[in-house]
């Protein structure tokens, strides 16, 4: 009943967001179990590309709905949040640039995905310091 109040008390353009971004989180976390990376990252900068929002959205709104939907999304690790921002980032204009690291910790091999927009990390990086930067996809 909490959430249900707390999502009525937003905005309708929050909303249609929040809304927006839980099928998109959804649906990276079943595309990312199915395909390989560099398919599911390409057909989303080809759709982003063909798909634009004219309006402007602050970059902190457009992560907000993405941790909200994620929290709600079973197993949207790092990596989906980080696509599924990286996707409403460009469609709003924006130019973000997903990082994709690797560490080793007590013996296990562990990797992170993190989202930087105009030179600040906006996404994951909490704990991106602690892994080795491996590649930028933009």
């Amino acid at each position: 009943m909490e959430l249900l109040r707390k999502f009525r008390s937003l905005s309708p353009g929050e909303r249609s967001l929040l809304l927006h971004t839980v099928l998109l989180v959804a649906f990276l976390r079943v595309a990312l179990c199915l395909l390989p990376f560099g398919r599911v990252n390409d057909y989303l900068a080809r759709r982003a590309k063909r798909r634009p929002i004219r309006q402007d959205l602050a970059t902190s709104r457009l992560v907000w709905a993405v941790r909200t939907a994620a929290a709600r999304i079973p197993r949207a690790t790092c990596l989906t949040q980080a696509l599924a921002a990286k996707y409403q980032l460009e469609r709003y204009g924006r130019s973000p640039q997903l990082h994709l690291g690797v560490a080793k910790e007590n013996g296990r091999f562990l990797a992170h995905a993190w989202l930087e927009c105009d030179g600040e990390t906006v996404l994951g990086g909490e704990i991106a310091d602690r892994y080795v930067p491996l590649a930028a996809v933009g």
